[in-house]
């Protein structure tokens, strides 16, 4: 397998090709988790081919096997919690999403257990997304609570009128 070092932004993709390059990514994570390649892609709906063609920068090939680099340096469209405001920002490589992830694993905690410590190592953190513009993460439980209560809730709709 011949790995090309091509970066695929995805703000540049059509709708559908973000679903495919999204799907390619849970392809990637389930590989990580020790998932053969074939398996994943069939278990995530995605053909191999084209998830080879997102993900040839974060694989390659042994002994007939397809298998994840370690790291990557693929683009995620990822959300944080800035100045009080829900932002998107897109980081790139696996390092930095995972940075993201546990960033959520300690809202979630310090919200469970009303513990904003939790948030503590967050505090002076700062990500750096792909134009080169920092972030730092909101660490005010107040604020963190606030954003979490302005998210719409999907709303019901009704397919059945009652004829009365």
């Amino acid at each position: 397998m011949k790995s090309q070092n091509k970066i695929i932004n995805p703000d540049g993709l059509t709708s559908k090709q973000l679903v495919k390059y999204d799907d390619s990514l849970e392809v990637l994570r389930l590989m990580r988790k020790g998932t053969s390649f074939s398996k994943a892609s069939s278990i995530v709906g995605v053909s191999s081919s084209i998830a080879k063609r997102f993900l040839s920068s974060a694989i390659f090939k042994r002994k007939n096997r397809i298998r994840p680099k370690k790291n990557d340096n693929l683009i995620r469209k990822l959300r944080i919690n800035e100045k009080g405001k829900e932002v998107f920002i897109s980081v790139k490589g696996n390092k930095k999403s995972r940075v993201v992830a546990q960033y959520y694993g300690a809202i979630g905690q310090a919200i469970d257990q009303n513990n904003p410590t939790r948030l503590q190592s967050f505090r002076k953190r700062r990500i750096k997304d792909i134009h080169g513009k920092f972030h730092t993460f909101d660490t005010n439980l107040e604020n963190i609570q606030t954003i979490l209560l302005q998210k719409e809730e999907p709303e019901f709709f009704t397919i059945y009128r009652s004829s009365s």
